[in-house]
Formats: structure tokens, sequence, C-alpha cells
């Protein structure tokens, strides 16, 4: 509620109103319009450990190892989860989310998952210390960062099991850190049973998230604990979320499940120079130029600083620096690198960057650049015009790949009969991957759910039991 408040009493502008509801209506238009794929049919089921789970693992060879029985009660996904934290990974609060809407059904996530990102927007603004005065410029610089500058930003914030993995989770973590921040900046802080309870809870959620995340988290939490310390700020419910939030990360990295999957996953892995390399050209690159660049408020605002001393915002800018570039960094020694981690990296360097958007409008940001009026016009309305565009065409491919999906949902009802079904290719008519690489759904989607040419496949499996037919295969034209 208190967040609810504080929007309200932030967007008091109708611009600044336009402007969020444009964006998140943007928003909830491509969430709804990513169908299920890849990952979510093999949640749609109990985990089944005892026969290698439900993805890559899932073993073969009798219909009684191939079914698996769908999720419909909580009981159910209690029980898958347990199985999954034991045979296949730690996750189990963010597999708690994938599983449920999975069940409850795809339009209750859609509304979901908007409102989280609603959410996490104003969960950085509210650590950038802007709630008093609402910077539209960093609402711009928000939002153009999370849609244009983030990697693998349709896997992360639009596709269920993504979404839930990582955007989800890094809510979680910046929401869980609201507390240290807000008691830095206003030299205060409540103390009660009632917030070490909360932060108890709190900390359990940001810890048991996501790896890379979840340890970034803690190492920022030790920081911010300590400096509230020095300020003499301290209070009880810090060192309780504290001990929370690393009890919670200690059972996601150490699930049972994580050594399993490693060792059907990479057997008797060793790191390498190779892996390294191979990462750092995969995906760290990608993630770490993204931050760079939703950096340049700041390095702007330190460019024009005079100061000698540093101020608190200061020490939090530097400090939700060092934890965005942490969470790339920490995942280079991982066995695999995954680029949907942009997400969590970049939301907590957009804490840093709308800071610096504020200090710069406070100092006049205008009066530096000493610009025409006309001319900031002339360009505002360029690149007003030309994100509108970029953005109607990702709507464009959605639609496209919405109705391709919901055909091949009929062409798999028609032929039911049939073992296996043949799928032929996606027919997504409109394409743009030369601007749009991995933010739309189009290059993951070669064919229907991410389906495979081997009756053996996981997700073949999966989608053929979700459906109620035997097997479907996917097969050239």
């Amino acid at each position: 509620m208190g967040l609810l408040r504080h929007f309200i009493r932030t967007i008091n502008s109708s611009r600044s109103m336009i402007l969020f509801v444009a964006f998140a209506g943007f928003f909830f238009i491509r969430t709804a319009l990513c169908p299920l794929s890849h990952d979510d049919y093999g949640y749609a089921f109990i985990w089944d450990g005892a026969h290698g789970g439900n993805l890559e693992a899932m073993q073969f060879g009798s219909p009684e190892i191939e079914h698996r029985d769908r999720v419909e009660s909580f009981s159910d996904i209690f029980q898958s989860l347990k199985s999954h934290y034991f045979l296949w990974g730690g996750r189990i609060f963010a597999h708690a989310f994938v599983q449920f809407f999975i069940w409850i059904g795809k339009p209750v996530f859609d509304i979901a998952n908007t409102i989280i990102f609603i959410f996490l927007v104003l969960t950085i603004i509210n650590l950038s210390n802007t709630w008093l005065k609402i910077s539209r410029a960093a609402l711009l610089w928000i939002f153009f960062t999370l849609f244009i500058l983030q990697a693998a930003s349709l896997m992360s914030t639009l596709w269920l099991t993504g979404s839930c993995n990582y955007m989800w989770m890094t809510f979680f973590q910046l929401f869980f850190l609201t507390p240290y921040v807000k008691a830095l900046r206003s030299h205060d802080a409540a103390n009660s049973a009632l917030n070490v309870v909360l932060m108890i809870i709190l900390g359990l959620c940001a810890g048991w998230s996501n790896e890379a995340g979840a340890l970034a988290t803690v190492c920022l939490t030790i920081f911010l604990t300590f400096m509230c310390k020095i300020q003499k700020v301290f209070r009880p419910w810090m060192i309780a979320g504290l001990l929370a939030v690393s009890v919670g990360c200690a059972f996601m990295i150490l699930a049972p499940g994580n050594f399993a999957r490693m060792e059907f996953a990479h057997p008797n892995f060793v790191y390498t120079k190779d892996v390294f390399l191979h990462h750092m050209s995969e995906g760290f690159l990608r993630v770490v130029a993204a931050d760079f660049i939703a950096l340049i408020p700041m390095f702007i605002y330190f460019a024009r600083r005079n100061s000698t001393g540093i101020n608190m915002a200061e020490i939090l800018m530097l400090a939700f620096t060092a934890t965005g570039f942490l969470v790339p960094i920490a995942l280079l020694f991982s066995p695999e690198y995954n680029g949907r981690i942009s997400i969590t990296s970049l939301s907590f360097i957009l804490v840093a960057s709308s800071s610096a958007i504020l200090e710069l409008e406070r100092q006049n940001l205008k009066a530096f650049l000493n610009l025409p009026k006309k001319f900031l016009r002339g360009v505002s309305l360029v690149l007003t015009i030309s994100f509108v565009s970029y953005f109607a065409t990702l709507i464009y491919v959605d639609l496209s790949i919405f109705n391709a999906n919901r055909r091949q949902v009929r062409y798999i009802q028609r032929n039911a009969e049939l073992d296996p079904i043949p799928m032929p290719r996606m027919q997504i008519r409109h394409r743009f991957e030369s601007i749009h690489g991995d933010r739309s759904a189009a290059a993951e989607l070669d064919y229907f759910a991410g389906i495979e040419a081997k009756l053996n496949s996981c997700r073949n499996s999966c989608v053929a039991q979700y459906y109620g037919v035997k097997h479907v295969i996917a097969v050239e034209e």
C-alpha cells in the first residue's frame, strides 16, 4: 500500500501519468501476445525427479516413465517444488510463481507481470530518491534502458518462465534493499518487532531468487548495513534482513538439485580459459555494454562535479553501480552464461543513473547543454517518431507470432489422431531480426513451442501431453 501511495504522489503530472500508462500498456500488450513455449510446458506438470524431471534429463522408454501429471492444486506445486529442489535446481521461489501461473492461466500472468514491471520501475525510482520530484527524464531513461538496451529482454521480462526467474526476482531484490537505502537517506529508521519479521520474509524472498542477483544483493546488504552502523541509524531489523538474505541465498545455491543438474549437464566440468573466453563473448560483453550505456547520466554528473567531498547520494550511486557490475561478473564463473541476467544488472545500474539524473536536474542540465529550444524540440520529435515506429514493429511481429501460435494449436487439435503429429515451421510472416534481435520471439520460435525434430525430446513430450495427444515432431516443409 505504501508503494501505491508513493506512486499516486509521484505521478502527479499529466505528462508523467501518460508516459507511465503508455509504457505499461505497451508492456502488457507484448506480454499478452507472448505465447507459452519451451520450459513453460515442462513446468505445467508435477516435477518427476524420479524419472529425470520434465526438461533435458527427462527419461523415455515406456508410457509410465514418459507420463507426467498436470499441476492442478497448491499441493501439486509443493510436491513438484520439493522434487525440483532435490533433483534439479534451487530456485523454488521463482518456480512456484511459474507453476502457479501456468496452472491458473496465462491471462492472469499477463496482468500480474505488468504489475510487477510497474512496481520494479517504481522501486528503482524510490531507491533513486525521486519520489518528491518525479523526473520525466529519469522515467524515460529507465524505459529506454529496459526496452532497448537490455539483453534478452523478451526472455527475461515477457516469457512466463523467464520473467518469473529474472524480472520478478529482481523486483524482490531491490524492494528488500529499500528500507536500508531510505534509512541512509533520511538518517532515521523505524524500530519494531514487526520490522524484524518483515525483513526476514523479504530477505528470504530476495536471497532465494536467482544466483548472481542474490549474491550481489547479499554483498550490497553487507555494505548498506555497515554504512547504517557508521551513520548511527543501525536497527535490529537490518541484521535480521542480512541474515535472512544470506540464508535464502545459501539454501538456493546449495540445493542438492544444483549438483544433480551439474552432473547431468556438465559432467566432469573444469573451469578453463576457454570457458572464460566463451562466457565473455557470448554474454558478458553484451550485458556490460548495456550497463555502461545506461550509466551515461552518472558519468556526466561526476564530470560536472566540483566538490572534493562525497555525499550519501554519491556513495549510494557508486554502491549500486558496483553491485550492477558484480552481477554479470559473478556469472562469469558459472558453467553457463545466461544473458537474461541483464535485467538484474541493469536495474541496479538504473538506480545510480536515475539518482544522477535527479542531481543533474537540480544543477540545471539544460543550461549546461546550452542548446536552442527549437533544436531540442526537433530532436525530441525525431526520437519520439523513431521509438514509436520501432515499438510498433515489435507489436506487429508479436501479433504475427500470436496468430501463428493459435493456428498451430488448432492444427494439433484437428490432427489429434495422428501419431506423431508432424509440425511445420511457424508461419511468422513479419520479421525484423536485423533491428529486433533478441527482443522478439521470432528467433526463438522456428517451431511451435520450441519443439525439435526428434520424438524423444522433453519439449515434444510435454507439449504433446499438455494438448492431450500422443506425440508431436518438428518437420521440414
